[in-house]
């Protein structure tokens, strides 16, 4: 019987770590481990990182974590949300790509392996793109959707930036683009926007591939919209340091950035 892990389980065997932040997911997480299991071949570890011990989603991982070996419990000691817990989680992550997804079912999960494969042969960032050739989104049309994906087609045009849809929370990153920065986003999301606009002016490479993904089954969203596009705009800014029309030169970036100028190292 497959124990979930699809591979030697020891931290220098581990190809996929994979950060699942939570915030009272009872009823998503479960069917998200189960696909997680189901669709990820590679040998990874599930990382559910969380703020509270009074979360509702941890008595369901806690029971389910005997079927799924792969999973561990993280908690977030850096700022409360999505943001801090992400954070928790690529901290505690020791595989040499470290992927992030949602627990409330809407990502499309079969396609982790396609996006692992491409870091860092060909890409230091993977991202799945609702708003480039081929996505779709069938998310009701709203502002939620809307801002994106507007934001998205300006800076791609702009800026070259390798991606359509730099807000989606669900990416495959290259530890070595983790490790290359220090973070600083505490609100909603914003640090993988964050991630994405640092990496982008440092010269790191980001690829996309066309994604569906599909509102929540169960539960409601926490988002707060306006507090993220508030907290979001100051990445979009930074993206146009690095243009078609000019590029601050690298040393200033890592200046900006808190990248010790002998530790930068940015792609060419």
């Amino acid at each position: 019987m497959s124990n979930g892990i699809h591979g030697p389980t020891d931290s220098g065997s581990l190809e996929l770590s994979i950060v699942v932040p939570v915030y009272n997911e009872p009823l998503n997480i479960g069917p998200t481990l189960e696909q997680l299991h189901s669709f990820v071949k590679l040998p990874h570890e599930v990382l559910v990182a969380y703020d509270m011990d009074e979360d509702t989603t941890l008595p369901v991982v806690r029971q389910l974590m005997p079927k799924y070996p792969a999973v561990r419990l993280v908690k977030n000691t850096i700022c409360r949300g999505p943001s801090g817990a992400i954070r928790a989680g690529f901290a505690a992550a020791r595989a040499p790509r470290v992927a992030v997804v949602m627990a409330d079912q809407s990502d499309n999960l079969s396609q982790i392996d396609e996006l692992a494969a491409l870091v860092p042969g060909r890409a230091d960032i993977a991202c799945p793109s609702r708003y480039g050739p081929g996505g779709v989104n069938l998310m009701p049309g709203s502002v939620k959707v809307y801002a994106p994906r507007t934001a998205g087609w300006l800076l791609h045009v702009l800026t070259g930036m390798g991606t359509y849809d730099p807000t989606f929370a669900y990416k495959v990153y290259s530890a070595e683009v983790l490790r290359a920065f220090p973070m600083t986003s505490t609100v909603s999301f914003s640090v993988t926007l964050e991630i994405v606009a640092k990496a982008h002016c440092l010269g790191y490479r980001i690829a996309e591939i066309p994604t569906s993904s599909r509102p929540r089954p169960v539960g409601h969203s926490n988002f707060p919209l306006v507090r993220s596009l508030l907290c979001y705009l100051p990445w979009f800014f930074v993206m146009f340091l690095n243009n078609r029309l000019f590029r601050l030169p690298r040393p200033w970036l890592r200046r900006l950035f808190g990248v010790p100028l002998e530790e930068g190292t940015a792609r060419p």
